[in-house]
């Protein structure tokens, strides 16, 4: 950093900030400018008229003074400074160079002029109350010119020699001025406009910053809501699974067991129809479904169709392929929830398999004027899996309770069978045994006889 932005810079820290800093630093080079072009006065001064060389040095002073008022922070005060004492040492220094009775000089009142633009460049635009205010009071000042004429005579001064009221040096710098000071002026608006243009630019930045931010923050707060959501329906699910396993354990008949599970599903889903259909064993027509249970269903629709053949409507469908069936749309008529009001076409049906180890046991249908949401639907779907499990396990402990007691009843026959034998065994034994006693008897008898004809 050079020797002139080191003191055009003076008082800038941190702490300044936007039109301020700008403000500073074009006050910083008027003075330092102005202290150049006293610099000129005060060699003249020394040269021609030695008697003024204090105007030009209070003007010096006065600068310095700015800087030193900008180093101490204090703004406001430096630039009232700046605007108030180079007015006031042209105004003294053309008024004692005007002889008495004499109208000053023209180029005293145009270099007067340039003066009254400095407010204006070195003030901001919302400081308006000190650039009117310093402007009228330096109009006034300007206007004292005349009188002041007549006060400030030196007799020291030599008017003949000094006076010229058409001096066309004093017009050619005060014109040099005026174009200095307008060259400014418009390089002050259009630094104004470049620093509005970058401060729009970084605050469309800013802006986009902060949209983006709050978007990324609002993806944040959908995304922990929709992980609070999900939380939610999985310790919903978790505890409703438990629920109906625990049913499940607590009821042993099988068709006990179907029926509360079908007025379970229509509480815990809020359904208003549930059904569920059985596999039945044929093995000579085929596998076929009978209705079992159902809750606040239409009984009119299946009244001569308890029995459901493979591939017949969509639940006969449903227990060929295996698969789900869900509706979002049902067909007009196609089931129908009577109320106290009338009837009326379910807006959801939802079918699905009782399948469990590769095999199906049955089908549940349910039907709701409301779409399931699909963590109900995965609930649906895990307690079709539980309650075909459940039917697996108590078919199997029915049929094996039925070999149970098949062979216990083989075992009592085989029993049975054993005690008789045992007993016809014993009867054979005695009846051996008395043929055997009453051949003893005869050969005996034989014996007597043959010794009784031997004698």
């Amino acid at each position: 950093m050079n020797i002139f932005q080191q003191i055009f810079n003076i008082g800038i820290d941190k702490n300044v900030f936007g039109i301020t800093r700008e403000k500073v630093i074009t006050t910083n080079q008027f003075a330092f400018y102005l202290t150049i072009f006293q610099v000129f006065y005060l060699i003249l001064a020394i040269i021609k008229v030695p008697v003024l060389i204090q105007w030009p040095l209070m003007g010096i002073l006065g600068n310095l003074a700015v800087l030193a008022l900008n180093h101490l922070r204090l703004y406001s005060l430096s630039r009232i400074l700046m605007s108030t004492i180079p007015m006031a040492v042209v105004v003294i220094y053309n008024s004692y160079l005007t002889p008495f009775d004499a109208a000053p000089r023209v180029s005293g009142y145009i270099i007067a002029v340039v003066h009254l633009l400095i407010p204006f460049l070195i003030f901001d635009v919302k400081e308006r109350y000190y650039q009117w205010t310093l402007f009228f009071l330096l109009g006034a000042v300007v206007l004292s010119m005349f009188h002041l004429s007549d006060l400030l005579v030196d007799p020291l001064v030599d008017y003949d020699k000094m006076y010229a009221p058409k001096s066309k040096r004093g017009v050619i710098i005060g014109i040099i001025g005026f174009a200095v000071l307008l060259y400014l002026m418009q390089k002050e608006r259009m630094r104004y406009r470049l620093e509005s243009e970058r401060l729009t630019a970084e605050s469309l930045k800013r802006n986009q910053l902060l949209e983006a931010s709050e978007k990324g923050l609002r993806d944040a707060l959908d995304k922990v809501k929709l992980t609070k959501v999900q939380d939610e329906n999985r310790t919903w699910n978790t505890q409703k699974i438990s629920e109906f396993n625990d049913l499940t354990r607590s009821v042993e008949n099988l068709e006990d067991l179907i029926d509360q599970s079908v007025s379970f599903l229509a509480r815990e889903l809020n359904l208003n129809q549930v059904a569920i259909y059985s596999k039945v064993e044929d093995k000579e027509r085929g596998d076929y479904l009978r209705r079992q249970s159902v809750f606040a269903y239409d009984r009119k629709k299946y009244l001569n169709a308890n029995k459901i053949e493979q591939g017949e409507g969509l639940i006969g469908q449903c227990f060929i392929e295996r698969k789900p069936i869900i509706l979002e749309e049902v067909p007009r008529g196609y089931l129908n929830i009577s109320s106290g009001l009338g009837d009326s076409t379910a807006s959801f049906v939802a079918i699905y398999p009782l399948l469990a180890y590769d095999k199906i046991e049955g089908v549940i249908e349910v039907a709701s004027f409301n779409v399931l949401s699909d963590y109900k639907l995965q609930f649906l779907k895990r307690v079709c899996e539980s309650l075909a499990i459940t039917i697996l396990n108590k078919l199997a402990s029915e049929k094996l309770k039925v070999l149970l007691q098949t062979s216990q009843e083989q075992a009592e026959q085989m029993r049975a069978q054993e005690e008789e034998m045992r007993q016809n065994l014993e009867e054979m034994q005695a009846t051996q045994e008395e043929l055997n006693r009453k051949e003893l008897d005869y050969l005996n008898e034989i014996e007597r006889l043959k010794m009784l004809s031997n004698d």
